[in-house]
């Protein structure tokens, strides 16, 4: 695991400058995966305690539409992945640097449903379903893509197809369940947890599957300390916590000089 140090360096430069290196602007641009979104907007409140110079503003979406952006252009300090897929091909096209992606949390595949169903075998659930089964678009978007790879490992995904409904991102899929518009869903562990509604939370098997969150600053950031500074935090002791009571997981080794 890599070595937090320069990171950290970054977040105590920034702390006695008292400014970022955009100069007369303290904005921090941030492009998050949308099953962050919770445990993001209370990272930044925790975070502004230690900052309150610098200004947050994030993007939430599917992390292959902000990366898409992020390759047409748009103005990114930070992003934050629900994809190693995506950061990949960022580093590929040299707009982040191989050596600066870091993975600050993990997250786990449930079927979800606001039913309390006394069925606990997932794949029996799966096959039995009547209804609509909401998982997420597997071409474009994360939980999609890890969703395809669980089922079809469990030669489920093909006989299943005719019950999907496909979702934009893993909130998208989350308010299908919620809504009523899907009997069950695919979504991260972390969604469910958090949701009042879902009473019904199986794990799917997902043995040989990762599902990582990366993240690493965009090459030509104008807020580059603070984008370092955050991250840092996220992969602090305090930060780690936050993110496990918002249901992630954490990654073995961050956090190991602690």
């Amino acid at each position: 695991m890599r070595k937090l140090m320069p990171v950290l360096a970054a977040a105590l430069l920034l702390t006695a400058c008292g400014e970022t290196s955009a100069g007369s602007s303290n904005e921090l641009l941030i492009s998050s995966a949308s099953s962050l979104t919770d445990v993001m907007l209370t990272a930044e409140k925790e975070f502004k305690k230690m900052h309150p110079e610098v200004e947050l503003a994030f993007n939430f979406g599917s992390s292959s539409k902000l990366r898409n952006q992020i390759e047409q252009g748009a103005p990114v300090d930070l992003f934050l992945s629900a994809s190693a897929k995506d950061m990949d091909r960022l580093e590929q096209e040299g707009m982040v640097e191989r050596q600066d992606i870091q993975n600050f949390a993990e997250n786990r595949l449930v079927l979800a449903s606001i039913e309390q169903l006394d069925e606990t075998d997932p794949e029996k659930l799966l096959k039995n379903s009547s209804g609509v089964i909401a998982v997420g678009e597997p071409e474009s978007v994360p939980v999609g893509f890890f969703t395809k790879e669980a089922l079809s490992r469990s030669g489920l995904w093909e006989s299943l197809k005719g019950k999907f409904i496909y979702a934009k991102d893993a909130r998208q899929v989350l308010s299908y369940i919620e809504s009523g518009n899907a009997e069950m869903g695919v979504v991260y562990s972390s969604d469910a947890q958090l949701s009042s509604s879902i009473r019904t939370r199986i794990d799917l098997p997902q043995e040989g599957i990762e599902i990582v969150y990366p993240a690493a600053v965009i090459e030509g950031a104008k807020n580059k300390e603070a984008a370092e500074a955050f991250l840092a935090f996220l992969s602090s002791e305090d930060g780690q916590k936050l993110l496990q009571e918002f249901g992630f997981l954490p990654v073995e080794g961050v956090n190991s000089d602690a």
